[in-house]
């Protein structure tokens, strides 16, 4: 079984958290299946072709700048990614992406191989022992495509409560407003609604907020930033990293 973060953009910071999760998992089970990191080339850093590109570039282009991505991955077993947003878009959205084109029938096969995360270690792998208990209290929000895309709303939280103390956010699959282009397009509905989203956290009883999606992550930390908020925001590997 092989890994590949194809979370091109997303921070170093979870680009790391990420490997250290799955060096975890392979010190726990040394008769697992191996997991490879494999680093993005420099010109690869640009690329991935996500919903929100999706949303404002060409079909055409869109095919263009995914391809490369699907051809570096074609050979894996598995493709693990810590975006539920870009989870989808490969997933679901690539075999419509590349219908009628030369490399349709590669976009078939991988399409399935690929899983977010939490998908991944709960469905795939048993959801094997992660770690220690942080005693971090924790509200998990349900982004936008990882739950009504990819249907997934059990595993995360069969993770963080392994690990932390889970606080069922209130209104957890409401959107937390970032949605790509429509913060840009809607900025006063965007701002209320990630301070809603921080606001019904600490009601909850909750330290961090807790996401599988970058997007989503970058929103309400900003967030927090902007109005002092008491509540970290971080990705769902970096609890699991600090169970380590």
């Amino acid at each position: 079984m092989l890994l590949r973060n194809v979370q091109l953009r997303s921070r170093p910071a979870i680009r790391d958290r990420f490997a250290q999760v799955f060096a975890g998992i392979r010190r726990a089970a040394p008769a697992g299946p191996p997991f490879h990191r494999l680093e993005p080339d420099e010109p690869a850093e640009q690329l991935l072709g996500d919903g929100a590109a999706v949303v404002t570039i060409h079909l055409r282009n869109e095919a263009r700048v995914a391809r490369r991505t699907l051809r570096a991955v074609a050979e894996l077993d598995a493709v693990v990614v810590p975006s539920g947003s870009c989870a989808a878009m490969m997933r679901l959205h690539w075999p419509q992406l590349f219908a009628g084109d030369r490399d349709a029938a590669l976009a078939a096969r991988v399409a399935p191989r690929v899983f977010e995360l939490s998908q991944y270690l709960v469905c795939e792998l048993g959801a094997p022992p992660i770690g220690s208990h942080t005693g971090r209290a924790v509200a998990y929000h349900d982004s936008c495509h990882m739950l009504r895309e990819l249907r997934l709303h059990d595993p995360p939280r069969r993770l963080l409560a392994a690990v932390a103390d889970l606080h069922e956010l209130p209104r957890s699959d409401r959107c937390c407003g970032f949605g790509g282009a429509f913060a840009v397009r809607y900025p006063d509905v965007s701002t209320a609604m990630a301070d809603d989203k921080l606001a019904t956290a600490q009601a909850a009883g909750a330290d961090t907020v807790v996401s599988a999606d970058p997007g989503c992550i970058m929103h309400i930390e900003g967030r927090a930033s902007r109005t002092g908020a008491p509540v970290k925001v971080v990705h769902l590997a970096s609890v699991l990293a600090d169970a380590l």
